[in-house]
């Protein structure tokens, strides 16, 4: 009887995920959510009483939510800075970079010939990625806290997932750039006025027409107020919000993103390169997600915990417009 209403409780798989982050972060359940929580938890404390998941509810909870939450569902940052889809888990594709106008035009005379000028067409190949991440619940802990047990490790292997792409994509993107207009150094710890002024001009001139933005972490956000001569540029309305919240919301019409140094992957690693400041004049380039993620769940009764492997959670990204790309390096 338990493990039917708890297999149905678990096709609205948003809903209880919904449930699962609040009960991980602490925060107040709705009086549905705690009757749902209440059959999750009886079922939890069964499996880490008698060694089993008959129908694997675990892994497929699991499962629903990585492709649920990371698969298909937006994500505002990524979204602004890559055209996103899926593909199959056995295709590829190949991206074409757009040709620059390399043609010359010459001085002629009439029935002559110049010189000949070409077109360069590039054709990337995406690269892909493919992350995995396996943990244990021990039976003690399921008996002791219930769905809580449960609702941790898979709020947690998401994030671990989502965490570890975002880092991967924007190590590819400080990579990308090594010189040009595009890198503007600075011989400082913090940015100036005369940096950033270089890197909005940049931007503002390669804007495929969407809002241009740059993301760092979150402190050079709060550095960029204090710049040198700043202050005296902010409207009463943008002082009052950096009062209010700390931060620059907008530089000479780009949009200013902070990503917070507590964030970080599991090995205590950044999100975003430290002392960089990237800046995105619109979509550049492709990232798409193949197949499906798969968790496979074993339950070890011998050593009383449920073995659970994620797997297959694979992305690929071909970046075909560099040219909306800038960075400062900070020194």
């Amino acid at each position: 009887m338990l493990n039917n209403e708890v297999a149905e409780v678990m096709k609205d798989t948003s809903r209880v995920y919904d449930i699962a982050e609040k009960t991980t972060y602490k925060q107040n359940l709705t009086a549905e959510e705690k009757e749902t929580s209440e059959v999750l938890d009886a079922w939890a404390k069964e499996v880490g009483k008698t060694g089993n998941d008959s129908n694997k509810e675990i892994a497929a909870f699991v499962t629903r939510t990585i492709q649920d939450e990371l698969y298909t569902a937006p994500d505002e940052l990524l979204d602004s800075m890559f055209t996103r889809g899926n593909i199959g888990e056995f295709d590829d594709y190949e991206a074409q970079r757009n040709a620059k106008n390399t043609l010359i035009a010459h001085e002629a005379a009439k029935g002559g010939n110049v010189p000949r000028s070409y077109l360069n067409f590039e054709t990337l190949k995406p690269q892909w990625h493919n992350l995995q991440v396996e943990s244990d619940i021990s039976y003690v802990d399921m008996r002791k806290n219930g769905w809580k047990s449960v609702a941790e490790i898979t709020t947690f292997m998401k994030e671990a997932l989502q965490n570890k792409q975002f880092a991967v994509v924007l190590n590819a993107i400080d990579a990308a750039i090594t010189g040009g207009d595009q890198l503007i150094t600075v011989a400082g710890a913090k940015p100036t006025m005369e940096a950033m002024d270089a890197l909005t001009l940049y931007l503002n001139e390669y804007t495929d027409g969407s809002q241009p933005f740059t993301v760092s972490l979150q402190k050079y956000c709060a550095q960029m107020r204090r710049m040198t001569g700043y202050a005296e540029y902010l409207s009463d309305a943008m002082k009052t919000d950096f009062n209010r919240y700390g931060l620059v919301k907008l530089y000479d019409g780009v949009a200013i993103t902070g990503i917070s140094s507590a964030k970080k992957l599991g090995n205590g690693d950044l999100l975003i390169p430290d002392k960089k400041i990237f800046g995105i004049a619109g979509s550049i380039g492709n990232l798409d997600m193949k197949g499906e993620v798969h968790t496979y769940e074993d339950m070890d009764n011998n050593g009383e915990r449920v073995h659970l492997m994620v797997k297959d959670y694979t992305f690929g990204f071909a970046i075909s417009h560099i040219e909306r790309i800038a960075k400062i390096a900070l020194n």
